[in-house]
């Protein structure tokens, strides 16, 4: 007797099956659960590392300012400007955990999949996420600026 997860759909692109083996729905609660947490927190971050720039924008009587890379010139200076409370640091930290945020939901996803065992989502999902780190990467390299 053949096993059935041996066997290839005709139809299936790639050779990737739509079968998908069972899950609980508490493990789905589970991941779903995780997911809205990744969410939340990032949603409350992101507000949080804003209204503290605006905030201490508003104490120091700055104009809004128009953020750049530039601005930093490495991780050690982008730290001291934290610490500093330099209000265009926390806008950038805000505007980055804003970014990767949806970015980190794309990532659970595919472990998701892959521990549902769903070929065809990891595979699709993997592609989006690779799409997003190729946009960054060659965003960084080429200095890429929009608007």
């Amino acid at each position: 007797m053949t096993d059935p997860s041996k066997i290839r759909e005709p139809d299936a692109p790639f050779g990737i099956s739509s079968r998908r083996v069972e899950v609980s729905s508490e493990e789905t609660q589970f991941i779903n659960k995780i997911v809205s947490t990744i969410l939340a927190i990032g949603m409350y971050t992101t507000i949080g590392f804003y209204l503290i720039g605006l905030t201490l924008l508003f104490l120091k009587g700055d104009s809004v300012p128009q953020i750049s890379l530039q601005y930093f010139h490495s991780f050690g200076s982008f730290l001291a400007s934290i610490v500093s409370l330099n209000p265009q640091s926390f806008l950038y930290l805000g505007t980055v955990t804003l970014i990767l945020t949806p970015v980190s939901r794309v990532f659970i996803s595919i472990l998701a999949f892959w521990r549902e065992k769903d070929k065809k989502f990891v595979l699709v999902t993997t592609m989006v996420f690779l799409v997003i780190v190729a946009s960054v990467v060659v965003g960084s390299i080429f200095k890429i600026n929009v608007g």
